[in-house]
Protein backbone atom coordinates (compact mmCIF):
# COMPACT_ATOMS: atom_id res chain seq x y z
CA UNK A 1 0.00 0.00 0.00
CA UNK A 2 2.94 2.55 0.67
CA UNK A 3 4.19 1.54 -2.50
CA UNK A 4 1.56 2.64 -4.15
CA UNK A 5 1.22 5.66 -2.49
CA UNK A 6 4.85 7.05 -3.20
CA UNK A 7 4.03 5.81 -6.62
CA UNK A 8 0.89 8.10 -7.06
CA UNK A 9 2.86 10.69 -5.75
CA UNK A 10 5.76 10.50 -7.93
CA UNK A 11 3.10 10.44 -10.98
CA UNK A 12 1.46 13.56 -9.55
CA UNK A 13 4.79 15.66 -9.55
CA UNK A 14 6.00 13.86 -12.61
CA UNK A 15 5.61 17.93 -14.24
CA UNK A 16 6.15 19.35 -11.09
CA UNK A 17 8.08 18.30 -8.14
CA UNK A 18 6.47 20.26 -5.34
CA UNK A 19 3.18 18.63 -6.10
CA UNK A 20 5.26 15.22 -5.00
CA UNK A 21 5.68 17.15 -1.77
CA UNK A 22 2.44 18.54 -0.70
CA UNK A 23 0.45 15.11 -1.35
CA UNK A 24 2.50 13.07 1.09
CA UNK A 25 4.48 15.49 3.24
CA UNK A 26 3.05 16.74 6.13
CA UNK A 27 3.09 19.73 8.73
CA UNK A 28 5.44 17.34 11.33
CA UNK A 29 7.26 15.35 8.43
CA UNK A 30 10.66 15.32 9.84
CA UNK A 31 13.14 15.28 6.66
CA UNK A 32 16.61 14.70 6.57
CA UNK A 33 18.96 16.03 3.83
CA UNK A 34 22.35 13.98 4.43
CA UNK A 35 25.84 15.35 3.43
CA UNK A 36 27.24 18.62 4.37
CA UNK A 37 27.00 22.54 3.59
CA UNK A 38 24.30 24.98 4.22
CA UNK A 39 21.48 23.04 3.18
CA UNK A 40 22.50 19.79 4.98
CA UNK A 41 20.62 18.88 7.80
CA UNK A 42 17.49 18.27 9.56
CA UNK A 43 14.12 19.81 8.61
CA UNK A 44 10.63 19.81 10.71
CA UNK A 45 7.88 19.90 8.41
CA UNK A 46 6.99 20.65 4.79
CA UNK A 47 7.37 24.58 5.62
CA UNK A 48 10.37 23.95 7.27
CA UNK A 49 11.67 22.32 4.23
CA UNK A 50 10.66 24.21 1.59
CA UNK A 51 11.31 27.63 3.17
CA UNK A 52 15.03 26.43 4.21
CA UNK A 53 15.79 24.56 1.60
CA UNK A 54 13.83 23.51 -1.09
CA UNK A 55 13.20 27.81 -2.38
CA UNK A 56 16.52 28.57 -2.37
CA UNK A 57 16.16 25.90 -5.68
CA UNK A 58 13.12 26.13 -6.69
CA UNK A 59 13.25 30.53 -7.13
CA UNK A 60 16.54 30.25 -9.40
CA UNK A 61 13.98 27.75 -11.66
CA UNK A 62 12.60 28.75 -15.12
CA UNK A 63 9.38 27.31 -14.06
CA UNK A 64 8.76 23.65 -12.23
CA UNK A 65 11.40 20.93 -11.92
CA UNK A 66 10.08 17.94 -13.80
CA UNK A 67 11.11 14.24 -12.37
CA UNK A 68 11.50 10.79 -13.48
CA UNK A 69 11.28 8.08 -10.85
CA UNK A 70 13.87 5.37 -11.46
CA UNK A 71 12.57 2.54 -9.29
CA UNK A 72 10.26 2.38 -6.14
CA UNK A 73 10.62 -0.33 -3.52
CA UNK A 74 9.30 -0.79 -0.34
CA UNK A 75 9.62 -3.14 2.87
CA UNK A 76 6.67 -2.25 5.25
CA UNK A 77 6.75 1.05 6.47
CA UNK A 78 9.57 2.00 4.28
CA UNK A 79 9.64 3.03 0.89
CA UNK A 80 12.80 3.63 -1.07
CA UNK A 81 12.90 6.16 -4.24
CA UNK A 82 15.35 6.82 -7.00
CA UNK A 83 14.37 10.15 -8.92
CA UNK A 84 15.93 12.20 -11.52
CA UNK A 85 14.72 15.57 -12.06
CA UNK A 86 15.64 17.85 -15.16
CA UNK A 87 14.27 21.38 -15.28
CA UNK A 88 15.95 25.07 -16.51
CA UNK A 89 17.72 27.84 -14.20
CA UNK A 90 16.62 31.32 -14.48
CA UNK A 91 19.72 31.88 -16.75
CA UNK A 92 19.22 29.57 -19.46
CA UNK A 93 21.17 26.75 -18.27
CA UNK A 94 19.62 23.13 -17.72
CA UNK A 95 19.33 21.90 -13.86
CA UNK A 96 19.82 18.15 -13.10
CA UNK A 97 20.16 16.24 -10.37
CA UNK A 98 19.26 12.78 -8.65
CA UNK A 99 18.30 11.89 -5.56
CA UNK A 100 17.44 8.65 -3.36
CA UNK A 101 15.02 8.88 -0.80
CA UNK A 102 14.26 6.69 2.28
CA UNK A 103 10.16 7.76 3.33
CA UNK A 104 9.03 5.95 6.84
CA UNK A 105 5.38 6.38 6.09
CA UNK A 106 2.26 6.27 8.63
CA UNK A 107 -1.32 6.12 7.41
CA UNK A 108 -0.30 7.06 3.92
CA UNK A 109 2.01 10.00 4.62
CA UNK A 110 5.42 10.43 5.26
CA UNK A 111 6.97 10.79 8.83
CA UNK A 112 10.32 11.02 8.35
CA UNK A 113 12.74 10.56 5.92
CA UNK A 114 16.46 10.96 4.08
CA UNK A 115 17.30 12.44 0.92
CA UNK A 116 20.79 11.73 -1.02
CA UNK A 117 21.38 14.07 -3.98
CA UNK A 118 24.18 15.57 -5.68
CA UNK A 119 24.51 19.11 -4.03
CA UNK A 120 27.76 20.33 -5.77
CA UNK A 121 24.63 21.12 -8.45
CA UNK A 122 22.18 22.46 -6.17
CA UNK A 123 24.91 24.80 -4.54
CA UNK A 124 26.07 25.50 -8.12
CA UNK A 125 23.07 27.01 -9.06
CA UNK A 126 22.42 28.90 -5.84
CA UNK A 127 25.61 30.66 -6.00
CA UNK A 128 25.15 31.06 -10.07
CA UNK A 129 21.67 32.72 -10.02
CA UNK A 130 21.00 35.33 -8.66
CA UNK A 131 17.11 35.93 -7.33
Amino acid sequence: MNRKIVKAALKSGAEDFTKFFTEIFTDSTEWTIAGHGPVAGVYSGLADLHENAEKALFDRLDGPLAITPRGIWADGDDVIVRIDSTGRAADGQPYRNSYLYILTMKDGKVVSGIEWLDLHAYYEIVERVTV
